[in-house]
């Protein structure tokens, strides 16, 4: 059941010459989100999916459910190839997962028929809940509102995940489908989303601040006052370049993980400096000790 608050879009860890996956930083994150009970959602863009092969994402889903963890996990689903998809589904469905997360279909912009067609046919192959995930800056082209109530009586469709920067797709997919949970896909949209009846974060944030982080929703959900500024400042400054080269600069720096590797085309040159992130990172830590309190 996909009934978490905060889902954390984790990362995927590689050696320093990027050409292996580091699984005993992987175990290390994992449990390191398992001690604060949040849900992860493996090989998403965070998780630099794309840039895996299909032998390293069966590796990741096979590996993660060996450490026999206490919490839900979902797995990102091919987004560009319809058998890729398929076969995907197939292979993930043997494995006890809370969900699947279905990026609208990137590069190829399909209207409202080949959304909800495409959509239709991955869900009939899939054995768990789905959430369909909007973030237009990334797929080229937006979740359309006409898709989500296609598929409104779907029975796998159990949520969306809107990475759009706006409230206003939230307010559209309410009315389009008012029983459908919708997540806020960007951290520091959270108090927004929130205030517009948003079910809980997909987070990036969490990779480094689980605790934190977790906090931060279950105020947002409350209508609690948050320092606002201080988490959009903190969720921005892991946006300084494209996702996920800060959150890997920084598990690099917090020594969570070995090495902060990315793969082509994402270079960790592109980052100007660790500096800012340094600083944001002893901010939410003070904040989250004076919550703690």
């Amino acid at each position: 059941m996909l009934d978490k608050s905060l889902w954390t879009a984790i990362v995927t860890p590689f050696d320093e010459a990027g050409r292996n996956i580091d699984f005993k930083s992987l175990e290390k994150l994992l449990k390191l989100q398992e001690m604060t009970r949040n849900g992860v959602i493996l090989l998403g863009s965070t998780g630099e999916g794309l840039s895996l092969s299909n032998k390293e994402r069966r590796q990741i889903i096979e590996f993660a459910f060996k450490l026999k963890l206490k919490i839900p996990l979902m797995s990102g689903v091919p987004s560009h190839n319809l058998v890729a998809g398929l076969e995907w589904l197939e292979f993930c469905n043997q494995f006890p997962l809370a969900g699947y997360l279905m990026t609208t279909p990137i590069y190829t912009k399909p209207g409202v028929i080949g959304q909800t067609q495409w959509f239709e046919k991955l869900m009939q192959a899939s054995e768990h809940n789905c959430m369909l995930y909007n973030i237009p800056s990334r797929a080229g082209i937006k979740l359309h509102a006409e898709t989500v109530k296609n598929l409104t009586t779907n029975k796998k469709f159990a949520a969306i995940k809107d990475s759009s920067g706006t409230v206003d797709s939230l307010v559209e997919y309410k009315i389009a489908s008012p029983n459908i949970a919708i997540y806020c896909g960007d951290d520091y949209m959270m108090p927004a989303m929130s205030a517009e009846s948003a079910r809980g974060l997909i987070s990036v944030a969490s990779n480094a601040w689980p605790i934190a982080t977790s906090k931060y929703v279950q105020m947002c959900l409350k209508g609690t006052c948050v320092d606002s500024k201080l988490w959009c400042q903190a969720c921005k400054a892991l946006f300084t370049a494209s996702n996920p080269i800060p959150v890997k600069a920084l598990l690099h720096h917090l020594g969570l993980i070995s090495h902060a590797t990315v793969r082509l085309p994402l270079a960790l040159a592109d980052l100007p400096s660790i500096d800012e992130l340094a600083l944001i990172n002893q901010l939410i830590i003070n904040w989250e000790k004076h919550y703690a309190l």
